[in-house]
């Protein structure tokens, strides 16, 4: 019986362990704040690599990427091969601009850098690529100029391939972003309370259009586009709390259809908004608030143009930045920057209510996040 013990014994410590299954969790980058500027205390190391529990909401910290500074907004292409983030410094007689990193995306989201460019303007705060991916898109927030870079084959940046200044006596460029159509490009500019419209040409030369204003002082921060109406569009503004819902015709013309509050009319502490988002089914819109800390929900009449006040949701946290809704529909995370937390919430597909999926998880001064 020993003899036939020690053999099974043996058989079984000469079998190889099993395999480690890969992890299935979808990957969500976060862009941060790394140093203490005068409106954030960054406390975070680079860009964060999480997963993400698909069932809980919460975000496990899993890589992170070092060597740069303040890369407080980023972008994934369109083919999830790269990943593009700004440098958000600049401003002084040593560091004149800040810059724009590209990284190429590895297993697991790991990030290898792969180049550098100057943003040749002051603060970068939002980059995008447009459409076919063969173009990023950058704003420079304390010069109110926006630029463009060639990507090439592996993924570098060109050096930049055009820089436009914006008109006024104090433009902030805020975002710039490619109209779902591919028809041009759409820079939105909080100073100049006006979204400019760009043609993108092939050789990444930008020239204006058109545009659209605001309201003297509403300070339009960031857009988004009706992802089910073609020609609709919704836009938040940081300084006077307010979000528009517009149409563009076929004939180009920009109509406001309604415009409202983000606040309940209740409130009346400071407060600035920041980011806005469609659900993918087009019925329902979520902006963030900073101050009343929440994500405020509307119901869209795509009909009319119409909004319809839903919810006012606390985002557990402070300062809520830039916030995704998942591909599916089902979720919302919302990086909260100054208390260092993202929040999830579960969407009902039905009424695009949110509902807090427990405690918010902890990663350090978020400010953008982005699914792979």
């Amino acid at each position: 019986m020993k003899k036939i013990f020690f053999a099974l014994l043996g058989l079984y410590a000469c079998q190889s362990a099993p395999t480690p299954q890969p992890d299935q969790r979808p990957i969500v980058f976060v862009g941060t704040y790394t140093q203490k500027l005068g409106h954030v205390n960054g406390k975070a190391s680079g860009i964060y690599t999480c997963r993400l529990d698909t069932e809980t909401g919460a975000l496990t910290v899993v890589d992170s990427t070092t060597g740069i500074d303040n890369p407080s907004f980023i972008c994934v292409s369109p083919d999830k091969k790269y990943l593009y983030a700004v440098a958000e410094n600049g401003g002084t007689p040593e560091a004149p601009w800040g810059s724009v990193v590209a990284y190429q995306i590895k297993e697991n989201g790991k990030l290898l850098k792969i180049n550098e460019m100057p943003s040749y303007g002051v603060a970068p705060c939002h980059v995008s690529t447009d459409l076919s991916g063969k173009f990023v898109l950058l704003a420079n927030y304390g010069t109110g100029n926006v630029a463009t870079y060639g990507v090439q084959a592996d993924g570098k940046l060109t050096d930049s391939l055009c820089v436009d200044q914006h008109p006024g006596k104090s433009p902030w460029a805020h975002m710039m972003l490619p109209a779902p159509d591919g028809s041009a490009v759409w820079a939105v500019d909080k100073g100049a309370d006006q979204v400019f419209m760009y043609a993108l040409g092939t050789d990444g030369k930008l020239k204006k259009e058109g545009s659209v204003s605001t309201a003297k002082g509403a300070g339009p921060r960031h857009l988004d586009f009706n992802p089910a109406v073609p020609g609709q569009f919704a836009l938040i503004n940081e300084v006077n709390c307010t979000v528009n819902y517009y149409r563009k015709d076929a004939a180009g013309l920009i109509t406001r259809l309604d415009s409202l509050s983000t606040l309940p009319a209740d409130f009346k502490a400071n407060n600035s908004c920041a980011d806005i988002h469609f659900h993918p089914n087009g019925k329902f819109l979520y902006g963030s608030n900073r101050g009343h800390n929440s994500i405020v929900v509307y119901a869209v009449d795509t009909a009319t143009g119409a909004l319809k006040l839903l919810q006012h949701e606390s985002t557990q946290g402070l300062a809520p930045r830039n916030f995704l809704i998942t591909p599916d529909g089902k979720w919302l995370l919302a990086a909260n920057q100054n208390s260092g937390n993202v929040a999830a919430f579960r969407i009902d597909p039905a009424t695009g209510m949110l509902t807090p999926a427990g405690k918010p998880s902890l990663v350090a001064t978020p400010v953008c996040l982005k699914m792979l």
